[in-house]
């Protein structure tokens, strides 16, 4: 084939090789001609002819041009009536194609349609050339070049290569342009799901009036497809679907009914917060049934102004019990099962749990001991998406119900933003426009924005709010009264925002209409694929809301772990879920089966199931555990009071046989040793002082080596003012003096920061006062909320020694333990 391809002053004379298979493939002619055409009285004409083969140019005469172009087929660039008529006046058909413009400067020809090729500055350019364009602009910009994919994404769609070079654009604005920062939208989808009232069910009809009541007159999809498999005839279903998909009621559907017919109903949750949230709705509106609703969370007892206080329940009189993980487990580890009676329905929300590397296994193997002490009990697992829905609902013989549309459709936008302070503009002028919108349902937008530090959730909340965007910062640092007030400001629309961390995500249960990641990061790692999913999946509720929207914030350059923000923000949106499983460690097989065995669910070898995650035999488990004296298996296998101690106290083997070894000792010793207070920060006064005086960034957390090594130089000092100075020497002198070589590394501050807080704690003072005191005192920024935790946590500890050491009859130890636990309780000893 010969391309004649139309210039200012010649016609490329182009020989491509044969047509077929020409189309979008970069071909190198074998030589390059040029014609000069003109006018003569005949019609045009060629005047001359030239080639050049090697970079070495001949002249040819016009009549080889034409006896080329008769033997061959002719195709022309573009109309051109002079070609058209040259052509035609010697009888050489020909036809019109297109071609890159940009191979054919570069010495090649590619053959191209107008679905392979985009128009670039007046030019058609192939698929390849347009790669080469969008490399060399990131390549200026200082995005990674695999970006690449998005901004070929986009041309795909239609885009001109112009505007998707805009993106990358210093002067691009993503609000102006939502066509282009749009990655995809999900979509909710018709549903061709039948309609069920809730009349048709055959459930009571008190129940039903209650349903009414809240609004559920007819079942949604995915509760239709549960009753469809089997829900009100007492099948053990697994549902998977998004958030507010109507998951919940899936539950209640199953236990109420059995409730009222005098058996248990059990709502399994992860968190306290949820577990007090779900206790208060079902208290509140199953009452009216008659029915009685317990909590079991494990709550704590330390007495503190702002802090929740959940009302101690009994369990075994209740009909319907909520309650944490492990604090249901607690009743099946103290061999409490047969107190329960006749459990109807259990419901395990959030089983997807299981791929948390610290509670999977707990969680895992308290389903099978509850499948084991109750056969009888349906069994209903709520998850949000994951990978291997299928392989879950069997291990646990659970009948799998998956529903994938969204309730709301979801829009999912990426931005490439240069800076933290274009991200926070960014930010602030994305919440203040969602918050002016209003849905057709009356609600305004509200924005949810996950961040990867407590101090960054502070900053950004006090940007948007001296900026006219009522906003708050909401972390597992403050008090519960503060979240509380935070909650119910975001519920009445008083906030636009609320600026949260990713480590809270699970417990956020905003009605926000979008979700902004300002960082893929989540503290010191990126963000996982389910986790990513399932925060964004917060966006958009269909009792507030008509669509959601998600925006993705990756700033240009920013690295971590070999991987740059931009190219993991496209990994994410890319990819889907990934599987959930369940990691054992020896320690995490050896509590399983201690807690199997102390629950009543394993009396015998024959029923140990195993597990294939487990990287211990079982037998093996065994006799480690009757060598620590934890069980025994002379006449079957039954629990010791150490052993129960043990499994009660949810603490692994290894760290009992460490208390063990030490009940001699103070007992708060222990606690300390095995948990000391860890979550301390340098002010934000002091760090932004000392950064400057040491002219390098350097991380907030006390405990780092990089905070150490600095407030341990004298050198620092003479740069802070009065104020500072006296705060840090008095940080020295209380938590950094000690003779230890590896000073100030040695984990002493550890030790006597812990005890400090202790002491003011059996001093009277609450978890407020000992946050304000280590600020004021030491520019030691420690939150109520985390002190709170960490003091129920020593207490939990100290109640492992102490069940221990009465299991070995240690009563100076009890007695010192049961002091040391009063006076943390109350506040004074």
């Amino acid at each position: 084939m010969i391309i004649l391809n139309r210039r200012k002053r010649s016609v490329d004379f182009i020989p491509a090789g044969k047509p077929s298979g020409a189309l979008n493939t970069r071909r190198k002619p074998p030589f390059w001609g040029r014609l000069k055409v003109q006018k003569t009285g005949s019609g045009p004409r060629i005047a001359r002819f030239t080639i050049e083969r090697d970079g070495k140019e001949s002249l040819r005469k016009p009549s080889e041009a034409l006896k080329l172009m008769k033997k061959q087929a002719v195709f022309l660039t573009g109309h051109d009536e002079e070609l058209e008529e040259l052509l035609s006046a010697y009888g050489i058909r020909y036809r019109h194609t297109r071609v890159c413009q940009h191979c054919l400067h570069e010495g090649y020809v590619t053959v191209v349609n107008s679905r392979s090729s985009t128009v670039y500055s007046g030019q058609r350019i192939c698929s390849r050339c347009v790669d080469e364009v969008i490399k060399r602009e990131l390549r200026y910009s200082g995005l990674d070049v695999l970006v690449y994919r998005n901004l070929r994404r986009l041309i795909r769609r239609g885009i001109p290569l112009e505007e998707v070079l805009e993106v990358i654009s210093p002067r691009f604005d993503p609000l102006d342009n939502r066509r282009l920062t749009l990655y995809d939208t999900v979509t909710s989808g018709a549903d061709r799901t039948p309609q069920v009232p809730v009349d048709k069910l055959g459930i009571p009809e008190g129940f039903i009036r209650i349903l009414k009541r809240e609004g559920n007159r007819v079942l949604r999809p995915v509760q239709v497809l549960a009753v469809d498999s089997g829900l009100l005839e007492g099948e053990d279903l697994m549902v998977v679907s998004a958030t507010a998909s109507g998951k919940t009621l899936i539950g209640e559907l199953a236990g109420i009914p059995r409730a009222m017919a005098g058996e248990r109903f059990i709502y399994l949750t992860p968190l306290v917060a949820l577990a007090n949230q779900k206790y208060r709705d079902f208290k509140g509106r199953y009452s009216r049934l008659g029915l009685k609703t317990a909590i079991k969370v494990g709550m704590s007892r330390i007495r503190a102004r702002e802090e929740l206080k959940i009302p101690e329940t009994d369990p075994s009189s209740s009909d319907i019990i909520v309650g944490t993980y492990e604090g249901f487990d607690y009743i099946l580890r103290s061999g409490g099962a047969e107190r329960l009676g006749r459990v109807g329905v259990v419901v395990v929300d959030e089983i997807h749990t299981l791929e948390d590397e610290e509670r999977g296994s707990r969680l895992n193997g308290m389903i099978r001991r509850i499948k084991g002490l109750f056969p009888e009990a349906q069994i209903i697992a709520l998850s949000a998406t994951v990978k291997n829905t299928e392989e879950i609902a069997s291990d646990f013989g659970l009948r799998l119900v998956e529903y994938d549309r969204r309730p709301v459709p979801l829009e999912r936008h990426i931005v490439f933003s240069r800076s933290p302070e274009e991200k926070k503009n960014l930010i602030l002028r994305l919440a203040e426009r969602e918050f002016s919108l209003k849905s057709e349902r009356g609600f305004h937008g509200q924005t949810i924005i996950f961040t990867n530090s407590r101090r960054k959730t502070r900053l950004i909340a006090e940007y948007l709010t001296r900026n006219r965007v009522s906003a708050a910062a909401y972390h597992a640092g403050l008090s519960y009264r503060e979240r509380q007030r935070i909650e119910k400001a975001f519920a009445s629309q008083k906030l636009a925002a609320i600026v949260t961390t990713a480590a809270l995500a699970a417990g956020v249960d905003f009605p926000a209409s979008q979700v902004i990641f300002e960082t893929l990061l989540m503290g010191n790692r990126w963000l996982t694929a389910n986790e990513f999913s399932q925060m964004l999946g917060r966006a958009g509720r269909p009792s507030y809301h008509d669509r959601g929207i998600v925006y993705v914030l990756a700033e240009a350059g920013m690295e971590f772990d070999g991987e740059t923000e931009e190219v993991k923000a496209l990994e994410l949106l890319e990819s889907g879920p990934d599987p959930v499983d369940v990691h054992y460690s020896e320690e995490d097989v050896l509590e399983h089966i201690l807690a199997d065995v102390s629950s009543g669910a394993l009396r015998r070898r024959s029923d140990i199931s195993g597990d294939g995650s487990w990287i211990l035999e079982p037998g093996r488990a065994l006799e480690i555990l009757e060598s620590y004296g934890m069980i025994t298996t002379e006449s079957g296998i039954e629990v010791t009071p150490y052993g129960m101690a043990v499994s009660r106290s949810f603490i692994k083997p290894g760290d009992a046989e460490y208390i063990r070894s030490n009940l001699q000792g103070n007992p708060l010793d222990v606690a300390l040793e095995m948990e000391p207070f860890t979550s301390a920060y340098l002010s934000g006064r002091l760090h932004r002082k000392l950064s400057q005086a040491v002219k390098a960034k350097f991380s907030t957390r006390l405990m780092a080596d990089s905070t150490l090594d600095i407030l341990s130089g004298g050198d620092n000092l003479v740069k802070l003012d009065s104020r500072l100075q006296e705060a840090v020497l008095k940080l020295q002198m209380d938590f950094l003096s000690c003779e230890c070589r590896e000073r100030p590394f040695c984990g002493c501050i550890q030790s006597k920061l812990s005890r400090h807080i202790i002491d003011r704690r059996l001093r009277g003072e609450d978890p407020a006062d000992i946050s304000r005191g280590l600020l004021s005192g030491y520019q030691i920024q420690a939150y109520p909320g985390d002190i709170f935790s960490w003091l129920d946590s020593t207490v939990r500890t100290l109640e492992a020694v102490k069940r221990i050491a009465s299991a070995f009859r240690k009563k100076k130890t009890v007695r010192e333990c049961s002091r040391i636990i009063r006076g943390i309780e109350m506040g004074r000893i």
